[in-house]
């Protein structure tokens, strides 16, 4: 008899902010950030999930495209700096992903960055929006965070992660 795991919801890894990305400040440019949570994603569903999301839209012949971004910049990432970033699946309907990105200094008491990225599956032949296969609709199910989405509640998760983060000590340096 085999034991199946429980796959975790909540994925992280680090990332050094790289100064091609910053801007004169030695910011992360703010359009670099999406790049940064997508790159994380990609590399969380490998690593954790062992999940190819290349491999697997050659194989179905279809995919997922961004269709929604909503992000929240709380408070610089630098340039040198390492990060930890969170990623985690929030909401799913038959053909729409929306993943939920924290970007936090390398303790994790300092909330930098929230993104809500909204993707739709859609077929490579049509262009058109398609619905999951029934095997990814079963691996998704398990870890879906539905707690922390509603429709229109990007500005009250953001409060709410403030209040969370705030609660925190912030470790003086």
């Amino acid at each position: 008899m085999s034991v199946e795991l429980a796959l975790p919801k909540d994925l992280e890894s680090t990332a050094i902010i790289r100064f091609q990305d910053c801007d004169p400040f030695q910011h992360l440019n703010n359009a670099r950030y999406i790049d940064y949570f997508m790159n994380a994603r990609e590399d969380h569903l490998k690593h954790f999930y062992h999940f190819d999301i290349f491999k697997e839209t050659q194989r179905t012949q279809q995919g997922w495209v961004v269709t929604k971004n909503q992000l929240a910049y709380l408070s610089p990432a630098s340039v040198q700096e390492e990060v930890l970033i969170r990623t985690r699946l929030i909401h799913m309907t038959p053909s729409v992903l929306v993943v939920e990105g924290l970007m936090l200094d390398a303790a994790a008491k300092r909330l930098k960055a929230v993104a809500w990225i909204e993707f739709t599956y859609v077929s490579l032949q049509t262009g058109r929006t398609t619905t999951h296969p029934d095997e990814f609709m079963s691996m998704f199910r398990p870890v879906v965070i539905e707690a922390a989405y509603s429709p229109d509640g990007f500005n009250q998760r953001i409060d709410a992660l403030k209040a969370e983060f705030r609660r925190q000590p912030v470790p003086v340096s």
